[in-house]
């Protein structure tokens, strides 16, 4: 947990030195509470160029740093002069507006990072339940840090890695892990929106300022996109307030004696913002600004009380005509360098973005104002008691902040919450629905800014009374709203991977490894070797038997690679479940650590062979001698193992903790050998006939959205069965006290459970003999007695 305070505190700071510093170089004469969003987005742009020098992530650590401790001396000998001295007559002093910004942004990160606590323990936040994308993150991440093994697929086609470049050099320069620092990167963007929302909330007292602006970093949405760890969407969304602002303070409005930034700042800053949504979200993150800038202009000129003074900006444009001249050849150098990878991207895109992700429906866009009574966001609107009425309130809140940004003509604010509706109408109507989520999730904290911005603002009058009445519900729903989400993000259990997985890693010493247990993080967690698993993109795919392909939901073992493939592979890592094909003997065991089996390979060849066809993630199937196959092969027979599917357990598969799953099954003698699939968010305890045979770990590997309790087997125990029918047991534990009491839900899925014999090579028998046996494989050659 301190590694992720560490990492989101020195984020935090990087930004609005580096952001402050970067505004006064522009020309802005009193840098903003935005400008932590305008430093975030510098190092967005910067740490993928940075994390590919010599040196990777310590040598783009240590640059950012230098670069960070000397804009933070820059802003404070340029402070006295450009905002103490100017703003001291303020009755808002510079310092009442620093007690609120220190007020905020810990509370903004302390409310972050609440799941952690209702969790009881730190790991990868939504993992399985909500999104197992953050493996890819990692691991592209770590490969942006050293350089290690070959380009990642995603990005050699040009993924934009921006946060997780700068993710990379944060963790480098601190020694943090890349969990903690990407926790860390998550808490600090929701931290970074509610400071830049300060800039357009300074006509609030104190207190109101503090909680618009805490709901603006943390919206029901961003909340729910913080629980899986969604970070581009949350840093879309951190800038497109960023624009809102910026195109707000651009002009001075009739009645205000402030001095609006030159329009060089301006445009300088907007490109800034414009670059890192590119660095984020590739070419389609400039949508909002190619929306909203066109539309703010034309209102401007139209029907703006403060108008943009062309003639001016004429003049403006040959004064600087060097620097713009420079800065249109540096956005022309930046174009070139991303334009053809982001084209590449987009080209894929179907490939790599092309399904409805873990959504089963599209996300009901009510729940993007943010009250919403649910705590998971997925869950469809038809059973959500109450979702209308929540929908309806939050509606006529954003509705008469949208007539009251009319009447003041506040057209910057309007235009950018135009932009973020009409990009949303666009995905709905053209893309995927996890777009459409993405969408809406960007939409979210702009809305909330404006609505709370106006329900909180002071005035007298029944009018003001209702609204403010009105302002006070609204923002205790959204708060309610976004603690359920936040109570309902899950937190994955890093001790198999982290622990064990590292540990094994540590031996293989940069080797070649084939992973055939069912873990998206396994390419993190083996970070240092060259590892390869037919089980997804991350770590790197290989494929597997066409007879043994493998799907979500299905184990893997030996036989799901070819041994040609097997063959390509120094080291070879499996569950120590014995429900698995035997080992080739061309693999030795060498070390086992906790529920994972390290194996060699000797210097021979595997021997060939080939598995039945409907063996699926089986170890193997009964054979049958109705095929009429020619010739005489070797086979190697096992004792039949007896499964308990995972439809054969009452009251079902699928429940909240505390829970009790039961089923029998006859067991014969020589299958004592106990593995289970299960995704659990609380230990469990397996008994037979009432005997406990073991306690198994927390654990949410491999889980997805169509194979929930299902994927690799873990050891589970042993019986001694007589040839009888058995009676089996698994009791799931309660949450804890602290999490009973804030109504924090565990889940539980349980799996097939098998009875099998000891994992060990057996005897080949003629084929013809192993008629109706249990088969693991056969290999081609005749069998000779």
């Amino acid at each position: 947990m301190l590694g992720t305070l560490l990492a989101a505190v020195l984020i935090v700071l990087a930004s609005v030195v580096i952001g402050r510093a970067l505004m006064l170089a522009l020309g802005w004469k009193r840098p903003e509470w935005v400008a932590g969003a305008v430093g975030f987005a510098a190092l967005v742009v910067a740490a993928p160029f940075l994390v590919r020098l010599p040196g990777r992530g310590l040598t783009a650590a240590v640059i950012l740093a230098v670069v960070s401790i000397a804009c933070a001396v820059v802003t404070r000998r340029a402070t006295p002069r450009r905002v103490h001295g100017e703003h001291h007559t303020d009755p808002d002093r510079p310092r009442a507006q620093h007690v609120v910004a220190l007020c905020v942004v810990p509370a903004v990160i302390a409310v972050a990072c609440l799941p952690f606590l209702f969790n009881e323990h730190t790991g990868v936040l939504g993992e399985g339940i909500y999104t197992n994308d953050q493996a890819a993150q990692l691991y592209w991440a770590d490969w942006l840090a050293d350089g290690f093994g070959p380009q990642p697929n995603a990005v050699s086609v040009g993924y934009p890695v921006g946060p997780q470049a700068l993710a990379a050099s944060v963790s480098e320069g601190t020694t943090v892990n890349l969990v903690d620092t990407f926790n860390g990167l998550l808490v600090a963007i929701p931290a970074l929106t509610a400071l830049a929302a300060l800039s357009l909330l300074g006509g609030l007292p104190p207190w109101r300022r503090g909680l618009a602006a805490g709901l603006t970093g943390l919206p029901y949405l961003g909340a729910s996109f913080l629980a899986q760890s969604g970070f581009k969407e949350t840093v879309m969304a951190m800038l497109v307030v960023a624009l809102a602002i910026v195109l707000h303070l651009a002009l001075r409005r009739k009645g205000e004696d402030r001095e609006p930034p030159p329009a060089h700042a301006v445009v300088g800053v907007l490109a800034v913002l414009a670059a890192a949504s590119v660095f984020t979200f590739s070419i389609p993150g400039a949508a909002w600004f190619a929306v909203a800038i066109p539309v703010w202009a034309i209102l401007t000129l139209g029907f703006g009380t403060s108008t943009i003074d062309l003639k001016r900006l004429g003049e403006t444009a040959r004064e600087h005509r060097a620097h713009l001249i420079g800065g249109a050849l540096a956005l022309v150098a930046l174009a070139l360098i991303v334009i053809g990878p982001a084209r590449d991207f987009i080209d894929k895109i179907d490939e790599v973005q092309g399904s409805s992700g873990r959504l089963s429906s599209p996300v009901f866009p009510g729940e993007a104002l943010g009250i919403w009574p649910e705590g998971d966001f997925r869950v469809v609107r038809g059973e959500v008691d109450g979702s209308l009425v929540a929908t309806l309130f939050a509606a006529l809140c954003v509705l008469g902040a949208g007539v009251a940004l009319i009447r003041k003509r506040e057209w910057a604010l309007l235009s950018v919450l135009a932009a973020a509706a009409f990009v949303y109408a666009l995905a709905r109507s053209f893309a995927e629905i996890h777009v459409e989520a993405k969408a809406l999730c960007v939409l979210a904290p702009i809305a909330m800014l404006i609505t709370v911005r106006w329900l909180l603002a002071p005035g007298t009058g029944h009018g003001a009374l209702l609204r403010q009445v009105a302002g006070a519900l609204f923002c205790a729903l959204a708060l309610i709203s976004s603690l359920l989400a936040i109570r309902a993000a899950p937190v994955g259990f890093n001790e198999r991977g982290e622990d064990d997985l590292r540990a094994l890693a540590e031996q293989i010493d940069g080797g070649s490894v084939v992973f055939l247990g069912v873990d998206r993080f396994a390419g993190y967690w083996l970070r240092g070797t060259l590892a390869e698993s037919p089980g997804g993109y991350v770590p790197q795919d290989v494929d597997a038997r066409p007879e043994k392909t493998w799907q979500q939901g299905l184990a893997m073992d030996f036989d799901t690679l070819s041994p040609s493939k097997l063959d390509r592979y120094d080291y070879a890592i499996t569950t120590a479940a014995a429900y698995a094909s035997t080992p080739p003997p061309s693999f030795s065991e060498v070390a086992q650590e906790g529920d994972y089996v390290l194996w060699e390979r000797a210097k021979f060849d595997t021997p060939s062979n080939r598995v039945l066809k409907d063996e699926g993630g089986n170890p193997g199937a009964i054979l049958s001698c109705d095929d009429g196959e020619a010739g005489r092969r070797a086979t190697t027979v096992v004792p039949e193992p007896v499964t308990i599917e995972q439809a054969d357990w009452s009251p079902g598969f699928m429940a909240e903790a505390p829970a009790t799953f039961t089923a029998s099954a006859t067991v014969p003698e020589d299958v004592p050998e106990v593995s289970l699939q299960y995704h659990s968010q609380v230990p469990l305890t397996v008994s037979v006939d009432g005997k406990e045979i073991a306690e198994l770990p927390p654990s949410l590997e491999g889980f997805y959205l169509t194979g929930a309790g299902r994927g690799a087997f873990w050891p589970a125990g042993e019986v001694k069965a007589d040839g009888g029918t058995v009676e089996v047991e698994i009791s799931a534990a309660a949450p804890s006290g602290f999490q009973e009491a804030l109504g924090v839900e565990r889940d539980v899925w349980i799996g097939t459970l098998a009875f099998s014999g000891p994992l060990q090579a057996r005897s080949p028998v003629p084929f013809e003999d192993a008629c109706d046996q249990y088969v693991d494989h056969y290999n081609l050659r005749a069998f000779f007695k």
